[in-house]
């Protein structure tokens, strides 16, 4: 159920505009964006959205999303130097201010060929939601690519709530199991999911390698690794079959 304006503003207004690794920005891209549609949730200052921009190219168009008026206004102040920079002749670029749980007020559905999240879906008020909502916005056979961390074993909820108000998105990174779930939940097909790697990731580091980000207190036996998820909406295809269906054609 969408939330309104009051719910989630009473949530991202006590969050820190900097902290942790979601101001990180690795976009493991895909090479199919020329001409493309890519969305980019939670651009904060602009620095990814630019990089798409360049990707989808001119018959492209790159959609930068931020609920934080002052981080959009700024990502905004650098689009004709970015433009000037990829050689672009014109703006390819929209800025929505709109947040993740809300997309459906400025994104329309199924208009997406790509979209991107950071860690920042890590303190999202309702991870279900926005994932839901990226998914809507996407058409059949989109593909989402989350550069994200996760926990290496199951959480105590109320180390991650208390990590979530810190806006520590590292220490509020769920169990891989629970991101299963919450992508499931969303209506994504699990079993095409990729791209899993085992970077460990230390909770109290900024994005800058410093040790200045506060941290819950925790026993929790567990370590965070960073990841990039790739996984893409259902088209419908029955690509199972149809592979078997090559395969035995060559015998015939």
């Amino acid at each position: 159920m969408p939330y309104s304006d009051e719910d989630l503003r009473s949530y991202y207004d006590t969050l820190p505009a900097t902290y942790g690794r979601d101001a990180l920005c690795k976009m493991e891209l895909p090479k199919e964006l020329p001409g493309k549609t890519a969305l980019d949730i939670g651009c904060r200052r602009g620095k990814g959205l630019y990089k798409l921009s360049e990707q989808v190219g001119p018959n492209g168009r790159a959609i930068g999303v931020e609920w934080r008026a002052e981080m959009l206004e700024r990502a905004k102040a650098g689009e004709e130097k970015a433009i000037a920079k990829s050689g672009l002749d014109s703006s390819n670029m929209l800025f929505c201010n709109v947040y993740p749980e809300r997309l459906e007020d400025a994104i329309d559905a199924s208009c997406a060929d790509f979209a991107y999240v950071n860690c920042s879906l890590n303190l999202f008020y309702d991870p279900v939601c926005a994932l839901t909502q990226i998914y809507r916005a996407l058409k059949p056979g989109g593909l989402l690519v989350c550069d994200t961390v996760l926990a290496t074993g199951p959480r105590i909820a109320a180390v991650v709530t208390a990590a979530r108000a810190l806006g520590n998105a590292v220490q509020a990174a769920p169990h891989r199991k629970d991101l299963m779930a919450w992508l499931m939940s969303a209506g994504f097909d699990v079993t095409s999911i990729g791209a899993f790697s085992s970077e460990d990731v230390d909770p109290s580091y900024d994005a800058d390698g410093n040790p200045t980000i506060p941290i819950a207190p925790s026993s929790e036996p567990i370590s965070f690794v960073a990841t990039s998820i790739h996984i893409y909406k259902s088209d419908n295809i029955d690509r199972h079959s149809n592979s078997l269906r090559d395969d035995i054609s060559q015998f015939r």
